[in-house]
């Protein structure tokens, strides 16, 4: 079992009892900000930075498991980010990237989205790291309530009347009748993984073409896991043109204040060609939205923080071209977001199709990389604004 498997299975059977929920939230929070080093080893490493060699070296050592995920994303970096792979300073930029890490909470991934390397430490406690990002969720955020919004199949069926399409979870063999009864509606259909992130598991399906019959297939399907299966989604005209083969959507977070549903951010995703999903993650392009018109407002900007002022496949310049039916998304998204118990944190992504807004993905506790790549400057204190104005269960 995975550690997202695990998780959802343990936290799902949480005891209803709001203080115990309350001290293991508590206790979540503190296991993330447990993997830091000291605030006088900072204090040490910003007086002299030829220190910082010397003083994450321990921790490299002693927490290599955990940091294991860090260490290998910045490696694809360094391998393959233009702007780094042919670097000669490589072991200084390693450094200083685990530095960040460990200081600040950041992946590498916005280390190089946000420039890190080119800020003083003052301007990089100005950004919210990974670590804030979960911190943030899990203390406005109930625990036992966002695995409903973890497991795919389990958001589906919270969130169903939003999707505006057809879906089915599978998960047992007893699924096999209903199976049959969506691909003979839908033979071409978009399967996802329930623990994925980042365009990874989500596969397009013509059953037709697996080169099985449907029995066949569905054992296959079953015996790997537990898997929601949606009817494909065809973005309306306006979204195609930025990129006809990914559906092309907006992440818009919501925040549950005192003041209502508050939307301070929102950007576009658009794939590369032939790409089937959208996210940076995966190749797509992220382009900045003024939240107020619905009007892209920056270049687009690729997952290694390569810039991009028109779509480099389609050749649409993204700078001042507007998304179609903005105020309707903007009230789909606090209408949805007003009716979530428990949850003041929620990023959705949506999609524009010939009926209108759909949703095609509901996110529990979303990065905040994508905003402040796309903006080119932290949010830390906005979001510590918004942050006291949320009910908070910790």
């Amino acid at each position: 079992m995975d550690k997202n498997r695990l998780c959802y299975f343990l936290r799902s059977r949480y005891p209803k009892t709001f203080g115990i929920r309350k001290r293991l939230q508590r206790l979540k929070v503190k296991r993330l900000n447990r993997h830091f080093l000291s605030e006088q080893e900072i204090e040490e490493c910003e007086r002299d930075a030829s220190k910082k060699e010397e003083v994450i070296a321990p921790y490299l050592s002693r927490w290599e498991k955990y940091l294991r995920p860090a260490v290998q994303e910045m490696e694809d970096i360094l391998e393959n980010a233009p702007s780094y792979k042919d670097r000669k300073d490589k072991n200084v930029l390693r450094t200083d990237m685990m530095y960040c890490r460990l200081a600040y909470g950041f992946i590498p991934s916005e280390y190089v989205g946000f420039e890190l390397e080119n800020k003083e430490p003052n301007e990089r406690k100005e950004f919210v790291s990974d670590i804030d990002t979960n911190v943030f969720g899990y203390s406005v955020n109930d625990i036992t309530q966002i695995q409903s919004v973890l497991d795919k199949g389990d958001s589906y069926r919270r969130f169903s009347e939003y999707f505006g399409r057809d879906a089915l979870v599978v998960e047992r063999k007893d699924d096999f009748t209903s199976f049959q009864t969506f691909v003979k509606k839908h033979s071409v259909f978009v399967k996802k993984a329930v623990f994925s992130s980042m365009g990874k598991g989500v596969e397009l399906v013509d059953i037709n073409l697996t080169g099985e019959s449907e029995q066949g297939y569905f054992k296959k399907l079953i015996a790997s896991g537990k898997w929601l299966l949606e009817e494909r989604v065809y973005q309306h005209a306006e979204m195609a043109e930025y990129n006809s083969s990914s559906v092309n959507t907006i992440r818009c977070i919501t925040l549950k204040t005192c003041h209502g549903i508050e939307i301070p951010y929102c950007f576009m995703r658009t794939g590369r060609n032939a790409s089937f999903v959208d996210n940076g993650g995966s190749g797509g392009l992220l382009v900045g939205i003024d939240v107020s018109t619905g009007i892209l407002n920056t270049d687009g900007l690729d997952e290694y923080n390569d810039i991009f002022k028109a779509h480099p496949d389609t050749g649409v310049v993204f700078k001042n071209r507007r998304i179609p039916a903005w105020n309707e998304l903007i009230g789909f998204c606090k209408k949805a977001a007003s009716r979530v118990k428990d949850i003041g944190y929620l990023s959705w992504d949506m999609a524009y199709t010939e009926k209108g807004w759909v949703v095609i993905e509901v996110n529990e506790v979303g990065q905040f990389i994508g905003p402040q790549i796309v903006m080119k400057r932290g949010i830390k204190a906005e979001l510590m604004e918004y942050f006291a104005r949320m009910d908070k269960v910790i």
